[in-house]
């Protein structure tokens, strides 16, 4: 069985640890040197410490913007690198001859369709009107396989 402890015995064992303490911490101060400038230093400083807090909080602030605006634009650069190079991969499609893709589109017109007598000529002369439309440009390329005009003095 357990020893039993008396509650005067409980409630005083704190009283013998902080006695304990207390005696480590006999330590006397032999004496206190008073600066007047530190003192004043301290008391007059108030102000200053707080304008630096308000100061090292802004400079911390301007960084992290700083910091986002970098991150933006290098988002924005990538976003703009791959537009390009998928403009790029279009525009090879194109030139070699494979489909075109979803952006552009290309109409073919063939010539006139009105029957009159004045445009006899003109119907000699069949035009071939192709038009290719994207998001920033109409481009429209005319082909005219006769052309005459060559031989004549102008």
């Amino acid at each position: 069985m357990p020893p039993k402890i008396s509650n005067t015995e409980i409630l005083t064992a704190g009283a013998k640890a902080y006695a304990k303490k207390r005696r480590k911490k006999e330590k006397v101060v032999e004496s206190i040197e008073f600066d007047p400038a530190s003192r004043k230093d301290f008391l007059t400083g108030f102000r200053k410490r707080k304008q630096e807090r308000k100061r090292k909080a802004k400079e911390k602030y301007d960084e992290r913007l700083r910091q986002e605006k970098i991150k933006d634009r290098a988002i924005l650069r990538a976003e703009r690198r791959r537009e390009v190079e998928e403009k790029m991969a279009a525009l090879q499609a194109m030139i070699k001859g494979e489909h075109p893709s979803e952006d552009e589109e290309e109409i073919t017109l063939f010539g006139k369709d009105n029957d009159t007598p004045d445009d006899s000529e003109e119907k000699q002369k069949e035009s071939n009107v192709t038009e290719f439309k994207s998001n920033t440009a109409l481009t429209t390329v005319t082909v005219i396989e006769e052309m005459d005009d060559w031989g004549k003095d102008i």
